[in-house]
């Protein structure tokens, strides 16, 4: 029995959409505003304002960014999870990797991407009987993750070197400028992504009720058949 996974799909499509959409805004701010590398004590009212506006964006990602893994790991397991109720799809792994492959150490870097290809691929052969979209575009969804992970770490090691000052330097807006631009490609190609995956259960759940159509009625039952041959009886039985 296929568990619905729509509500998860619009759900997680939804906090990658936003995500999308703060880093993108985080971005604009942090090129449109190159003052706020000052002290903010010593800013001016304009210059404040920018600083405030991309302290908020920036506080907007990283809230964002968290939910971005829960939504994606609640859907993906749930999508993973009907893969294994379909006759003739035998996945590789049991749907409890399909969460923790995220958090072991090393198997995080390739795990996760084959859970989502088979994901892709099998959703298609369940639904259509043939792949009819090639999982190229998870090669690019997955580099993107992969290089997100890769310059937050940079940025990350970057400020722990640098010195303790409450102002906010040149580097630390290229950083942010850089990490928000990952989260922009990632949280666009997540969103198409699940959005594929999301279409190819759509047409799953159709071809089951068409063919369930196809097949007898399920037998009534017995409690229910006994008063059904009742009816037949004249009143007062």
């Amino acid at each position: 029995m296929l568990r619905d996974n729509s509500k998860r799909a619009r759900a997680a499509r939804l906090v990658f959409m936003l995500l999308a959409a703060s880093s993108a805004a985080l971005m604009l701010v942090a090129l449109a505003a190159p003052t706020i590398s000052a002290d903010p004590a010593d800013m001016p009212p304009r210059a404040v304002a920018f600083y405030a506006s991309f302290s908020l964006l920036s506080f907007i990602v990283i809230a964002l960014f968290i939910g971005s893994y829960i939504v994606l790991i609640m859907w993906l397991r749930r999508a993973y999870y009907n893969l294994h109720q379909l006759p003739g799809i035998n996945p590789e792994y049991s749907d409890g990797w399909a969460a923790g492959a995220w958090f072991v150490p090393f198997i995080n870097f390739v795990r996760p991407f084959t859970i989502m290809r088979e994901v892709w691929q099998d959703t298609q052969l369940a639904a259509l009987g043939r792949v009819a979209e090639p999982a190229t575009i998870l090669g690019w969804w997955w580099a993107a993750c992969v290089l997100r992970l890769v310059i937050g770490r940079i940025t990350w090691a970057l400020s722990r070197g640098g010195p303790e000052t409450s102002t906010l330097s040149s580097s630390d807006i290229v950083s942010a400028s850089l990490e928000a631009g990952a989260h922009l490609l990632v949280g666009v190609l997540t969103w198409y992504v699940i959005g594929r995956c999301m279409r190819f259960e759509e047409q799953l759940a159709v071809r089951q009720q068409i063919e369930q159509l196809g097949q007898p009625a399920p037998e009534a039952p017995a409690y229910l058949a006994e008063e059904q041959a009742n009816y037949g009886q004249a009143e007062g039985y």
